[in-house]
């Protein structure tokens, strides 16, 4: 962990980075703002529908929240701070994927997986299990569907 003022000097760089990026983004999505001692929030609603909307919630206590069209990750910590300017590019060019696990036998829905491109070999990844058994059912009867979204300029 870092000591506050070093990660406030850090925060503060990437968050002008990010409001550039809003700044140049806006034309193809609504973005909204919010700031405050305790936190930095950007949500971002692309125009096309389906393009991937996200919410990024930047906390002091050095974690980050990321909605990506709906899915919740939380608490998650802060390792690096390129991976949020790379993070809104990437979402917005297109570089998303959700991925839907499911038994190929029943059609119940295993996991959910939420992938970003951020660049070559980087990759943002999120998953939440969906069907809680002491047991993983066999991978031999999974199935897995992929849905990509689109870019938001078009």
């Amino acid at each position: 962990m870092l000591s506050d003022d070093v990660y406030r000097d850090r925060l503060e760089k990437t968050l002008v980075e990010l409001e550039s990026w809003a700044n140049e983004t806006r034309a193809s999505a609504d973005i909204a703002i919010i700031a405050s001692d305790k936190y930095w929030r950007m949500a971002v609603l692309p125009f096309l529908p389906s393009a991937c909307p996200f919410e990024l919630l930047i906390k002091a206590d050095q974690t980050f929240d990321l909605v990506l069209n709906g899915e919740v990750y939380e608490s998650r910590p802060v390792e690096r701070f390129d991976l949020f300017p790379k993070l809104a590019a990437a979402i917005a060019a297109g570089h998303v994927e959700r991925i839907e696990t499911r038994n190929s036998q029943t059609g119940i829905l295993i996991d959910v997986a939420t992938r970003v491109e951020l660049s070559s070999g980087w990759d943002w990844t999120g998953s939440r299990r969906v069907l809680q058994r002491f047991v993983r059912p066999l991978e031999a009867h999974e199935e897995r569907e992929t849905h990509r979204f689109l870019s938001y300029k078009r």
